[in-house]
Formats: structure tokens, C-alpha cells, sequence
């Protein structure tokens, strides 16, 4: 079974590539969504700050190059 999420929001900070003790590579990254919706006429927002984590090495090639 194989579990997938797609989130659209701001990049927090630039992500991070570093180089784990087995030899792999590791990213990081924030990531903010956001949720407009209007209550009694008053406009209402919420925010939810997501830590991002990447171990496949050709998707942290692409996050590093492309995330900024």
C-alpha cells in the first residue's frame, strides 16, 4: 500500500542537504498551507507548518535545485 499527499504552499526555508552516517542523503524543509474561510462574515485564515523530509536521492537533486 502505498500512501501519497500532495501539499501546495510556501516554502519556509531553503532546503537543507545533508550527509547521513549509512552514506545516504537527507533533505529538509518547511513548508506552510494555508485555509481561508469566511465565519458569521468574518474572514478567517488558519496556517499549518509542515517539516519536509526527502531520502530519495534524484528527488533531493531536484528539491535543491529548484526550491527557493
Amino acid at each position: 500500500m502505498l500512501n501519497r499527499v500532495e501539499l501546495i504552499g510556501r516554502l519556509g526555508q531553503d532546503v537543507r542537504v545533508r550527509d547521513m552516517d549509512n552514506g545516504g542523503k537527507v533533505a529538509s524543509f518547511s513548508l506552510a498551507t494555508s485555509e481561508k474561510w469566511k465565519k458569521n462574515g468574518e474572514k478567517r485564515e488558519s496556517r499549518q507548518w509542515h517539516n519536509i523530509s526527502i531520502f530519495n536521492e534524484h528527488l533531493i537533486k531536484i528539491a535543491d535545485q529548484y526550491l527557493r
